[in-house]
């Protein structure tokens, strides 16, 4: 390759001996316009979509924010939510406030490994994780329903 292009850069002039038809040069520039328009209209599409995707993923992530389904994620949720719900109860009457946080607390797990030191020793790890993982997703579903009570 390099012999070659070495070639061409010491016999130049034979390259150029003729000349360029008539017209050339504004068709060679009307096909750089055209394919710079469909580059363009490429990344305008991709762009777009690339936008599309990372919307419908926040959207999935927001609906089930547990994606991987594991217990300790949906044991984060439920702290995340417990501290919300206690803020967002500082406005309401006492008495409501008081109803709502001893309700949280009664279905607040104290640790993410709460679930599984009550399994009994004979479930098999596969069983056990998902055992775990569909009591803090119920958790977490019943900690959504009293959220819904302090709005």
């Amino acid at each position: 390759m390099d012999s070659l292009q070495a070639f061409i850069q010491e016999n130049k002039e034979l390259f150029e001996q003729e000349p360029l038809p008539d017209g050339h040069e504004i068709r060679f520039a009307e096909r750089l316009k055209k394919r710079k328009q469909r580059k363009s209209k490429v990344l305008i599409y991709s762009s777009v979509a690339a936008s599309l995707l990372l919307m419908i993923t926040v959207a999935i992530h927001l609906s089930k924010p547990c994606l991987t389904g594991s217990g300790s994620c949906y044991y984060q949720q439920i702290t995340r939510l417990s501290d919300q719900i206690e803020r967002s109860t500082r406005d309401l009457p006492e008495y409501r406030r008081r109803e709502i946080l001893l309700t949280v607390a009664s279905i607040l797990p104290y640790s993410k490994e709460e679930f599984s030191e009550m399994l009994p020793s004979e479930v098999n790890s596969k069983d056990a994780k998902r055992l775990n993982k569909e009591y803090y997703q119920q958790l977490y579903e019943g900690m959504k329903e009293i959220a819904t009570l302090t709005k």
